[in-house]
């Protein structure tokens, strides 16, 4: 049996290339590890760039969603291109005793990869397989040749437990929060692992390299640091597999709800030690809706961030931010915030995608965003099962009617495992139950029949809406031929693209914006004509297709 200190943990992070921000999993894994005595090292891909590289923030700057960066020039990333032959050399030079792999679905191809070459290298170690991916379907992941041995639900204790467990030789089956395979091909499922108390770990990210901590934001590069302040979501998107860790720990007995918050003095800890060892210049609160919490709770906060006047950005929903919380958040520091909005139909929002606000409250808490000067960007998802182009053009109309936002984000619904919109793909055969999908900037994969959106037109529309939302209809003819991704619609694109950038997008979220734009002879947009609400009556969903984009209970 070895010394703590000689055991050897390699924690790997498959990571889409460039994608921003170091996670938090892997620091949290990094303190817990530590915590206990064992040797840690870190193996992450995020700057290897294969030849057909699909970056997500970098496609984001072509589809007008973002301001042009530079990931080399801006961020100091040095793109490397040897994934297989470096992680060879890091297990076989390290000689981890166990291999601990965070996967979510975009790169589980890749982990697949990486574990197959280093399947016979002559050194004895225990991969384990955790993550996203392995909770939401544990029996999909299982059923790959390389990997018989995967953690279920949050991983703080089941590592220690699976590390403890190959220190001192004993067996791996029926380990708290695991599912293990042995040599006959029988899976052996633990009881489920207890929810971890959120305020026991402060997350460790000194195994990153120091330029992975700066990301753009806003048309500034800032050293960013991610902080999470509760873990869970209370909301139940049909789009998003947050809400899946709520129905599990209710099946696996374990929990009334998986939402639990750090407390106040907790985060004020964890913000000053963090600041203490890394000296950010940007906060990237994680949390999947910041403002979803009681509202004494968020002034409480306020009160206790005011002392460290640094920048910071969250996630919430628009219904969230009244008047006076606007106010303070912008007094101590709030420099941007995403706000999901997703669909303009509220009909589909509604009864398909469970969110309740109305087209109305939506354009009423915007302006109170509006008003309070914290810059925003407005997400919109696409290419939803079921949706049409006039839904979609819906949504265009009421992103038209909100004033004030620094950008619009286009993301192409992914159909994630844990879902519910998955499964109503499969359902209707629009997607094969075996697919593992990709990011969202990449184009659709469903197989929608007419009227639906067929991924050409799916991708069409994702570059085209910032333009549309911005332009007049006059000009909407033109835009639509800029849908097309050929010659001309290419050379339409790039013509309205140039005019957006310069008018709209600027060079920072803090140059003056333009909402009407001014046409080359001098003449503004009619108002009338940019800002009216739906000229067609709203979509309603029939009972039979209400039927056939939900999962009845």
């Amino acid at each position: 049996m070895k010394k703590k200190s000689d055991f050897k943990v390699l924690l790997v992070y498959p990571n889409l290339p460039l994608m921003l921000v170091p996670p938090l999993s892997m620091a949290i894994f990094t303190s817990v590890l530590k915590t206990e005595g064992y040797d840690v090292e870190l193996f992450d891909t995020t700057s290897y760039v294969p030849e057909e590289v699909n970056s997500s923030p970098q496609n984001r700057t072509i589809y007008l969603q973002a301001r042009d960066f530079s990931d080399e020039d801006d961020l100091g990333v040095s793109i490397k291109t040897s994934l297989i032959p470096d992680y060879v050399k890091k297990v076989k030079e390290y000689k981890p005793d166990l291999i601990i792999y965070s996967v979510v679905e975009d790169p589980f191809p890749k982990a697949l990869s990486m574990m197959q070459a280093v399947e016979k290298i002559d050194h004895k170690f225990i991969s384990l397989v955790g993550g996203v991916l392995p909770t939401a379907d544990p029996l999909y992941v299982l059923s790959h040749k390389e990997i018989n041995f995967i953690s279920k639900g949050e991983g703080e204790q089941t590592i220690i437990d699976v590390a403890e467990a190959i220190r001192k030789n004993k067996p791996l089956k029926n380990i708290r929060g695991t599912y293990f395979k042995d040599e006959a091909g029988e899976i052996h499922k633990g009881d489920p692992q207890e929810l971890t108390d959120v305020n026991k770990y402060m997350p460790d990210y000194s195994l990153f390299d120091e330029k992975r901590f700066y990301r753009p934001m806003g048309g500034r590069i800032f050293k960013t640091i991610p902080i999470e302040t509760y873990r869970g979501c209370p909301y139940k998107c049909t789009f998003c597999n947050s809400p899946m860790h709520n129905t599990i720990v209710k099946e696996d007995g374990i929990a009334k709800d998986f939402l639990r918050r750090k407390t106040i003095q907790n985060v004020h800890n964890e913000i000053s030690e963090l600041v203490r060892l890394y000296n950010p210049s940007f906060l990237y609160f994680v949390d999947d809706s910041f403002l979803a919490r009681p509202k004494k709770e968020i002034f409480e906060f306020c009160d206790m961030y005011e002392e460290f006047k640094i920048p910071f950005w969250f996630n919430t929903r628009p219904e969230n931010c009244k008047t006076d919380i606007m106010k303070r958040l912008k007094e101590v520091g709030s420099y941007r915030i995403s706000f999901g909005v997703e669909c303009g139909n509220e009909s589909f929002r509604n009864k398909i995608l469970l969110r309740k606000p109305s087209n109305a409250d939506i354009i009423k808490s915007f302006n109170n965003i509006a008003d309070s000067g914290i810059a925003f960007s407005v997400n919109l998802i696409i290419g939803f099962p079921g949706e049409t182009r006039d839904l979609v053009m819906e949504t265009v109309e009421l992103v038209r009617q909100i004033k004030g936002y620094d950008t619009i984000t286009v993301s192409i619904f992914t159909p994630y495992r844990g879902t519910v919109l998955r499964n109503v793909a499969v359902k209707n055969n629009w997607l094969n139950k075996d697919h593992v999908t990709i990011h969202t900037t990449s184009s659709s994969v469903l197989n929608m029949p007419e009227p639906y959106l067929n991924s050409n037109q799916i991708n069409g529309l994702m570059r085209t809406i910032p333009l549309y939302v911005f332009f007049p209809k006059s000009e909407w003819p033109n835009i639509q031929l800029a849908e097309n991704e050929d010659d001309k619609g290419n050379e339409i694109y790039s013509y309205y693209s140039d005019i957006y950038k310069r008018e709209f997008l600027k060079d920072t979220q803090d140059d003056v914006k333009e909402y009407e734009y001014v046409s080359g002879t001098g003449c503004k947009s009619n108002p009338k004509d940019s800002f009216k609400f739906v000229q067609k009556k709203p979509v309603e969903l029939s009972n039979y297709e209400i039927e056939m984009l939900t999962i009845q209970s």
